[in-house]
């Protein structure tokens, strides 16, 4: 069946063929309505479950590419990897439910880009400096003279009194480095570190006129620390550690479930939601049941209902924005959509970026700048 790939939202009446491929190698084009266009394009393939590990990447880079291109013209509000629609019709209505809150987010990143700062170093050569230190090398000296049957034990606390350095080290290496840099950006987030040899991974959210500064500061600090960090900037890149929008639909099921464990009526409202926690929280907090295992399992299922009402009267409240009220009927929740911004972790991204940006890179000793052209 023929679906809509969407790869982000951004302000405009655009209505035109886009000339880049999309996934699957449809042309992706504009379709637009209320001052917003969404770009998308015709997907018939597989679902995403099915996908190796490497197909996975490679329609990373695909998706990567096409919002980075939008990027070069518009402020956009990248979609979430492998976000589908049925058709013409619900990419539409995903305009015009989540019109507020996708202005709304266009606002604040107008003139806003993300760039990724990635520290490494050689962890093989901090390991042999950190040996040297006078604690460790005495601990190292006094395990070679233990008999076999000791040692081991003293083996494995060595390697621990190792790590444990490390993480200091790369500690108090992160907090210089951000410190030196946070003072130019808006937001920052912390990314995964993928591997022992990265001592930072960070997104800055900045002003494009910021750029060039930022750029200069990280050069400056791969002078600082000489030929111990390797730094390299990926970017500029679109807000997707900031505001990755999340499209879903209502589960009924849960929802029905939520209203009972509540027991609130057929219609809700988010104060009423609220105010059903409140008082169920009375009575069943951990807190105040200690050693009950059903309170702490009962707490838990209370903290999902409502939040899973609270998404379902937000969902509603885009198609009836004066409302206060919903009900809770098959009906109505299978019509709206759940639109969330999310701040999101970029680890089902962090692959394909470090396989090698979309864009150019440039050198300057270790200091390395991939930015799009």
């Amino acid at each position: 069946m023929r679906q809509k790939y969407i790869y982000g939202v951004v302000q405009g009446d655009q209505k035109a063929l886009f000339k880049i491929p999309g996934l699957g190698g449809s042309p992706v084009y504009a379709s637009a309505q209320d001052g917003l266009a969404c770009f998308l394009s015709d997907y018939s393939g597989r679902e995403f479950g099915a996908f190796s590990k490497e197909e996975l990447v490679r329609s990373l880079f695909i998706h990567q590419a096409v919002v980075e291109k939008i990027m070069q013209e518009h402020t956009v509000l990248p979609l979430k990897f492998g976000t589908l629609m049925a058709g013409e019709e619900e990419v539409l209505s995903f305009l015009s439910q989540g019109h507020h809150l996708l202005v709304g987010a266009l606002a604040r990143l107008h003139n806003m880009v993300e760039v990724e700062v990635a520290a490494t170093w050689d962890a093989n050569q901090v390991l042999r400096e950190l040996a040297g230190q006078e604690d460790i090398a005495r601990a190292r000296t006094a395990m070679s003279t233990m008999p076999p049957g000791k040692a081991l034990q003293h083996q494995i606390r060595f390697g621990q009194m190792l790590k444990d350095a490390m993480d200091r080290r790369r500690d108090s290496y992160q907090e210089q480095m951000l410190a030196f840099l946070k003072p130019l950006a808006l937001e920052v987030q912390d990314n995964v570190l993928v591997s022992d040899q990265m001592v930072m991974n960070v997104a800055f959210l900045l002003n494009k006129a910021r750029q060039q500064e930022f750029d200069e500061r990280v050069s400056h600090l791969n002078d600082l620390f000489l030929d111990r960090i390797n730094f390299r900037i990926i970017g500029p890149l679109p807000p997707y550690s900031f505001a990755t929008v999340e499209v879903g639909r209502p589960d009924w099921e849960k929802v029905e479930s939520a209203r009972q464990f509540l027991h609130l009526g057929k219609s809700v409202s988010e104060p009423q939601i609220r105010k059903a926690y409140r008082h169920l929280a009375a009575e069943i907090h951990p807190d105040l049941n200690p050693g009950n295992g059903v309170s702490a399992e009962r707490w838990a299922k209370l903290r999902q209902a409502s939040e899973t009402l609270l998404a379902y009267c937000r969902g509603l409240a885009s198609l009836e924005p004066a409302g206060g009220s919903f009900s809770i009927n098959r009906g109505q929740g299978e019509s709206a959509l759940l639109i969330k911004i999310n701040r999101t972790g970029r680890e089902e991204v962090e692959e394909s970026r470090f396989g090698g940006g979309v864009g150019h890179a440039g050198y300057a000793g270790s200091y390395v700048s991939t930015a799009a052209s």
